[in-house]
């Protein structure tokens, strides 16, 4: 399924996109140790799967967004609730980094099981911010979203060297 905005610009659409893919491929993480769980099957593997997706995708561009995205709006909205947004969003990536060490060795399912919806459901909530609030704010401000995502692929030159942004394997 993909979700229309109307009047995004081609930049605004590349994050969207990329927001998308990472969050499915975060859900189909997630749910594959959740299944596994559930039915009482080893679940080690796909809990170090899901640990090793979001150190290797998620948090490099949490990072990225916070150099970038979360920094310009910083700049042009001291004291408004556009700051308060880029707090709050980026005390949702420190979140997300400390859930992700839950999914340690040693875990029990249930506290793997539960670790991994917890990251899903922020995750999922995190990026719906990202692209309903921080983005439609960030062009209404005049910032260059070109430049700032020539920078995130500055910050993650995997991504750059895959081609198009949000050309991943998921």
């Amino acid at each position: 399924m993909t979700v229309t905005y109307e009047g995004v610009t081609e930049q605004t659409g590349l994050i969207i996109h990329d927001h998308a893919v990472l969050r499915r491929g975060l859900e189909r993480r997630a749910g594959t140790l959740c299944e596994a769980v559930e039915s009482g099957v080893p679940f080690e593997w796909q809990m170090k799967v899901l640990r090793e997706y979001i150190a290797g995708e998620i948090l490099p561009h949490a990072e990225a967004e916070e150099r970038s995205l979360f920094q310009s709006a910083a700049s042009k909205a001291r004291g408004s609730e556009l700051s308060e947004l880029v707090g709050a969003l980026t005390a949702e990536h420190h979140a997300l980094a400390y859930l992700t060490t839950r999914l340690k060795a040693g875990a029990d399912g249930r506290e793997a099981a539960t670790a991994a919806e917890w990251i899903a459901t922020l995750f999922a909530g995190h990026v719906a911010k990202v692209n309903d609030k921080l983005l439609p704010a960030l062009i209404a401000s005049g910032a260059d979203l070109a430049s700032l995502l020539a920078d995130m692929h500055e910050e993650q030159p995997a991504r750059k060297r895959d081609g198009a942004w949000g050309a991943r394997r998921s």
